[in-house]
């Protein structure tokens, strides 16, 4: 797992490149481990984007062929305070939780 802000917003890397099999298994795991339910699902060519609210805030399981799965808020860059420190919320919840199933 990788925290970064280089896209202007922060997101948090689950897996680097990997297929599309590995974004449904660490959707599963997210829902039966953290209890997260999706919504707004969008697959757009071979880009997918599953929205679900954490605290009182919207991220996004997101994932790319080319740079894999990642977690930002909703807004990107746009995101409130009140979202990123959900987003906050969310990432210790990662780290101090369960391990994540996380593909190199």
């Amino acid at each position: 797992m990788i925290l970064q802000n280089k896209n202007g917003y922060p997101e948090v890397v689950l897996s680097a490149k990997c297929d599309s099999s590995c974004f449904y298994s660490t959707a599963d795991w997210l829902r039966h481990e953290i209890g997260i339910s999706f919504s707004n699902k969008v697959r757009y060519n071979n880009l997918i984007f599953w929205q679900f609210q954490f605290g009182t805030g919207v991220a996004v399981l997101k994932y790319d062929p080319s740079s894999g799965i990642s977690l930002c808020p909703a807004d990107l860059a746009n995101a409130t305070a009140e979202e990123k420190m959900a987003f906050k919320m969310l990432t210790d919840t990662l780290n101090h939780g369960s391990n994540v199933p996380i593909n190199e």
